[in-house]
C-alpha cells in the first residue's frame, strides 16, 4: 500500500478538475491519476473514497458521496487500463470505450444503488457482472 494520503488526493483532484466544474470527465481523471499514482486496486480506491468523501464533506453534501459507484468507477478504469495497456489518458480511453463517458453506466450493473448498503460500502451488482 502506498502512504499517499487525503493531502495527495486532493492535489490530484484538484489537477483534474483543471480549476473548473468537477464533472464527470474530471472524475474519470481523477480517478485514472490515482491509479497510476498508487501501487493497486484496493489502494486506489482507498485514496479515491477518503478524497471524494471528504470533498463531499466539506462541500455540504456528504450524502452526495457513493462508495459503490466510486469504486465501480475505479474498477471498471483499472480493467480498461490493463486491457488497452497502449491507452495513455482519459481522451484516448474514451475513444477506445465510449460507454466510459456515460455517468449512468453504474445503473446498467445495479437495481440497488440507492440502498444505505451501498452508498456506505461496496455491494456486488445484481444485474451485470462487472468484467
Amino acid at each position: 500500500m502506498s502512504n499517499l494520503d487525503l493531502a495527495d488526493g486532493l492535489r490530484m483532484m484538484q489537477q483534474a478538475g483543471e480549476g473548473g466544474y468537477f464533472g464527470h470527465e474530471a472524475h474519470l481523471r481523477f480517478a485514472w491519476t490515482v491509479l497510476e499514482e498508487t501501487d493497486d486496486v484496493e489502494d486506489a480506491e482507498r485514496v479515491t473514497c477518503l478524497t471524494i468523501r471528504h470533498a463531499a464533506d466539506i462541500g455540504g453534501n456528504p450524502a452526495k458521496y457513493h462508495a459503490t459507484v466510486t469504486m465501480f468507477w475505479i474498477r471498471l478504469l483499472a480493467h480498461l487500463r490493463e486491457a488497452h495497456p497502449d491507452v495513455t489518458s482519459v481522451g484516448q480511453m474514451l475513444d477506445v470505450y465510449p460507454p466510459l463517458g456515460d455517468p449512468s453506466l453504474p445503473e446498467r450493473h445495479w437495481s440497488n444503488l440507492d440502498s444505505e448498503e451501498s452508498k456506505t460500502s461496496w455491494v456486488d451488482p445484481d444485474l451485470i457482472p462487472l468484467p
